[in-house]
């Protein structure tokens, strides 16, 4: 994981005031997760990012890097040899928490062609999923009559 540190440069004018009303200002918050101490810097508690294109970007970063994570983890789950249900409802829970939040929170930040897409994908995922938990539990149900015959 890279460190990122962000670098603010004073502005050229130093009598130039500026007020900004942060309860009334809408926008996209950030938190940042670690409280890494650096010397000689500003901890930052919260961001507000005004500017609707970098808002977009970051949402659809967010939503990315999230979905990534959970098609790595089905990846690994399906190359595995032993696949237990309790993975394959783990990944169910996740895609649906993706898709809540991505309906719930993040709609109305970006393109409605984005949002499809990224429900088509999520779709596919959870059908794949459920597909194998089906077929998971069948194989079960079939072991289990073999069993009783003999």
């Amino acid at each position: 994981m890279k460190n990122q540190k962000f670098f603010i440069v004073k502005g050229k004018n130093p009598n130039e005031i500026a007020y900004y009303e942060y309860d009334k200002i809408k926008g996209y918050n950030l938190t940042p997760k670690n409280n890494v101490k650096i010397p000689d810097s500003i901890n930052i508690n919260k961001v507000i990012i005004i500017n609707p294109s970098l808002i977009t970007k970051i949402v659809t970063k967010k939503i990315k890097r999230r979905f990534d994570y959970l098609l790595n983890f089905l990846s690994n789950m399906y190359e595995s040899d032993d696949e237990n249900p309790e993975g394959l409802m783990a990944a169910l829970t996740e895609i649906e928490k993706i898709r809540q939040e991505l309906l719930n929170k993040n709609r109305h930040l970006l393109d409605k062609k984005e949002v499809d897409l990224t429900e088509k994908k999520l779709a596919i995922l959870e059908n794949e999923a459920k597909l194998r938990l089906f077929m998971h539990k069948e194989e079960k149900i079939t072991t289990k009559e073999e069993g009783k015959r003999r």
